[in-house]
């Protein structure tokens, strides 16, 4: 209860610096004109279509509103939402909007077909949080079949098959792409025929079932002998089976992808390690990301045509031994389907606008142009002055509440100021202040309210 009333005061008391932000950024923004949006308008071959963004409320879903609406396409936003709470959210006071709708998540089809016959709309990209990627390609299947709107979301086979790893890796190996090894082993000569099978390769065994106290163990050693004394010490039956995992030596990756009509339009490589700030900085990283892109592209050409939606690939990079070389080697470990992987593809990246049109076949996008984009994971605020008090400290509980209390405070604070919040622009400042100061509070009151209500019935 005392963080919802911290944040409910923190919004309240920077009520009156924000408005004053809020009148200055209005009033540069009614100075400064979008020419870019009435050059686009007046182009003669330029057609506007009508784009459906669901999850509006979400940062990336209003950087995309936002990046259509300058382009000079009509935007139409919607939030899904399974909360009583009668407020709109911030992205939804967007001025980049032409309409804006909630959709109950218990009748998220419905409403949704509803809402693109009522709006014409030619375009949907489903980016809310709230419905899985399951849920959308659903909701795909009842679209294009009832009306002429393209869905950017895949089918209900191909997010059935990416939602399961175990399905994934079996479509990834029967389209001749490198996977990273997985087995259930058996048997101890299973484990002995994988190892020699693969030489250079590094597995991790465990259980199939491990305890918690239980360490797992890495294979080959490195002598043979200490090989087979370990593996001989494994109690492995049918009964009670072994996973045998492939380890990578050099990293891991992501790759962040739009993928239309069975080609990668946008691109976003990064490191898994948020710690790293020198991703992308030298020859090398570039090389690397140019064959991860390379090899997104044949994951996609293997889905043809029908393969539409937005990705996030897990890849393992690996070290492969030959007799006068050393090479790396990228194996695909694993995705994420659906909207959540638009978040780290649109961080600061420009907005894809002509490969989500390339949907259409009167706006054909060149693919072969498309390159992938560096970026590293982006830091969580942290509390710096810490970094200056003596270690000691950390042993008294009261420090750790009252650094824990000071750390949550200038995370709020670094939310609330607009030159941090993603939602503040110079040119559509308005929802920026509506989510921090009308649509949180509301929501961390209402919270409050249910959880002493269900306090008081417990």
């Amino acid at each position: 209860m005392f963080w919802h009333i911290l944040r409910i005061c923190l919004s309240f008391s920077l009520l009156f610096v924000d408005n004053a932000i809020l009148v200055v950024a209005g009033f540069l923004a009614y100075l400064r004109q979008a020419n870019r949006r009435r050059e686009t308008q007046r182009n003669v071959h330029f057609y506007p279509k009508t784009v459906l963004i669901t999850g509006i409320g979400t940062v990336h879903g209003l950087t995309l509103a936002r990046s259509w609406a300058v382009e000079g396409h009509r935007v139409v936003g919607a939030d899904v939402t399974d909360l009583d709470l009668p407020v709109r959210s911030g992205g939804s006071m967007s001025k980049a909007l032409v309409a804006f709708y909630r959709i109950p998540k218990d009748h998220y089809i419905p409403r949704l077909l509803d809402v693109i016959h009522r709006e014409k709309v030619d375009l949907w990209i489903p980016r809310s949080p709230k419905a899985s990627s399951i849920e959308d390609a659903t909701a795909r299947q009842v679209v294009e079949s009832r009306t002429s709107c393209k869905c950017i979301t895949f089918d209900t086979e191909v997010a059935a098959c990416f939602v399961h790893p175990d399905s994934f890796r079996q479509y990834v190996v029967g389209r001749g792409l490198p996977v990273l090894e997985y087995h259930r082993v058996q048997s101890r000569d299973s484990v002995h025929k994988i190892l020699h099978r693969s030489p250079s390769k590094t597995y991790q065994i465990s259980r199939a079932t491990p305890s918690a106290n239980e360490k797992v163990m890495l294979l080959p050693r490195r002598t043979l002998s200490k090989t087979y004394t370990v593996i001989s010490e494994i109690h492995i039956s049918k009964d009670r089976p072994w996973i045998l995992q492939q380890q990578s030596r050099l990293g891991e990756l992501f790759a962040d992808l739009l993928i239309v009509r069975g080609q990668v339009q946008a691109t976003n490589v990064r490191l898994s390690d948020s710690g790293s700030s020198t991703w992308g900085a030298s020859r090398l990283d570039e090389s690397l990301a140019a064959s991860v892109h390379k090899l997104m592209q044949k994951l996609a050409a293997t889905g043809g045509v029908r393969l539409t939606g937005h990705l996030s690939v897990r890849l393992m990079v690996d070290e492969e031994f030959d007799t006068h070389s050393v090479r790396h080697t990228i194996y695909i470990a694993g995705c994420t389907p659906g909207a959540r992987a638009v978040d780290n593809l649109l961080y600061n990246v420009p907005c894809p606008i002509a490969g989500y049109l390339s949907m259409f076949p009167s706006n054909p996008a060149d693919a072969a142009k498309v390159a992938a984009t560096l970026s590293s994971t982006r830091p969580m605020p942290t509390f710096t002055r810490a970094a200056i008090l003596p270690a000691a400290f950390m042993q008294f509980s009261l420090f750790h509440f009252a650094l824990t209390t000071l750390e949550v405070a200038e995370a709020e604070l670094v939310r609330l100021l607009f030159w941090k919040d993603p939602l503040f622009s110079f040119l559509d400042p308005f929802p920026w202040w509506w989510e921090v100061h009308v649509y949180q509070p509301l929501r961390e009151i209402w919270v409050l309210m249910k959880q002493t209500r269900e306090a008081g019935l417990g």
